[in-house]
């Protein structure tokens, strides 16, 4: 039977759910905004591009860095 976590790994854990929780609330505003758009008839001008995008890419650095404290988590477990 494995030990209960220490008081260090139980307060890392809440963090990252805390992360995690932000990172889902970013991706729904991300998947919203796009569905919302490609419903839309209007043509999107290079600025809603461009912040789309910006958008994308700070939901793909936030899912590379909670993935890789995940791993983190999971080494430590084994």
């Amino acid at each position: 039977m494995a030990s209960p976590p220490n008081r260090e790994t139980t307060k890392a854990l809440l963090l990252l759910y805390d992360d995690f929780t932000e990172f889902q609330s970013q991706c729904t505003f991300l998947c919203d905004a796009v569905v919302a758009l490609a419903m839309s008839e209007l043509v999107m001008d290079k600025w809603s591009v461009n912040g789309l995008h910006m958008n994308a890419v700070q939901v793909k650095r936030r899912a590379e860095a909670l993935g890789e404290k995940l791993s983190t988590f999971r080494e430590q477990l084994e």
